[in-house]
């Protein structure tokens, strides 16, 4: 192929152009304004400036091809050698434009599989700790979070922020569960301390509820035995106040089994008296009922019963 351009006298070629460029300033001047052409002479000039006109601009289109057809005929001859040249260089750079993009993707892939990976530790490793965290107490969790504070993200490369934002997260729902753990376990010691009030209460609600029944017994008794020595017929006591509790002394101190054993076993030995006193017809199960009330009124005045603040006030009712 022949690469050299035409050699062309350039200002040569264009003398027939300016000559064009030239007539043009008496072409405007004689045709510039729209005659009349309802007018008989404006309608021949009309007709004379399209003629002329339309020969000036055909001769100078044919002047233009005929200029420039060696320039057009030289740019299809570097374009054809230039496309030729291309192909020629891409057979040898496309092999390996193909190789590497085969590499790019070989390593695209191992990095997704590899990211993939760390993801999986990061769910495994550091995610985790929010499923262990689930039923754990305060110390528990508070042991926990220590543990996942001092997880290590250097080792997770090219997730190393999303590890880092695991574990933020991680720490976060630990510190909440944890506060949420102190409040429900802060509610339970209360409820604790109520229901053990409660129990202390009953119990002592029991407590004298069982020594009232016990004094009501002995009053009873001391009334059927007043009864037995004075047949006569008395009125019916009216209705008695409670006696008030017996003193912390009295409620909680413990009773010797071996004295009242000794006042039963003394009251049961006791000498007959002189005189022959009256006598009522009981049955032996009352009569033995009676003398074990009996034994244990003593024994309980000899414990200290009739020191008891209420203790005058109930042998006058007893006496009423």
């Amino acid at each position: 192929m022949i690469n050299a351009a035409p050699n062309t006298d350039y200002k040569g070629e264009l003398v027939e152009l300016d000559a064009v460029e030239q007539a043009l300033a008496g072409l405007r001047e004689k045709y510039g304004t729209v005659p009349d052409v309802q007018t008989k002479e404006g309608y021949a000039l009309c007709k004379k400036g399209i003629r002329e006109l339309t020969s000036y601009r055909t001769s100078t289109d044919k002047l233009r091809k005929e200029i420039t057809k060696p320039h057009r005929d030289f740019i299809e001859r570097v374009n054809n050698y230039g496309k030729d040249l291309i192909e020629k260089l891409q057979e040898i750079e496309q092999p390996l434009k193909d190789a590497k993009q085969h590499e790019d993707e070989r390593a695209e892939r191992e990095k997704q599989q590899r990211i993939a990976k760390l993801r999986e530790r990061i769910q495994v490793e550091i995610l985790s700790y929010k499923d262990t965290a689930v039923g754990l107490d305060s110390n528990a969790l508070a042991e926990l979070h220590d543990e996942a504070d001092n997880i290590n993200t250097d080792g997770y490369f090219d997730v190393t922020k999303e590890a880092e934002d695991a574990k933020a997260e991680v720490l976060q729902h630990i510190i909440e569960m944890h506060g949420r753990a102190l409040e429900k376990e802060r509610l339970a010691a209360e409820q604790a301390e109520v229901e053990a009030e409660r129990r202390r209460l009953r119990e002592e609600a029991e407590k004298r509820e069982a020594e009232q029944k016990e004094l009501e017994e002995l009053r009873r008794f001391k009334a059927e035995q007043e009864a037995k020595r004075s047949p006569a017929p008395q009125p019916q006591p009216k209705p008695e106040p409670e006696p008030a509790p017996l003193p912390d002394a009295a409620e909680h101190k413990p009773l010797n089994a071996s004295r009242l054993s000794a006042a039963a076993d003394s009251y049961s030995k006791s000498p007959a008296p002189a005189s022959k006193p009256e006598t009522v017809t009981i049955s032996r199960s009352e009569y033995d009922q009676l003398l074990a009330a009996q034994a244990k009124l003593r024994a309980l005045e000899a414990m200290g019963v009739d020191n008891w603040s209420g203790y005058e006030q109930a042998m006058q009712q007893l006496a009423a």
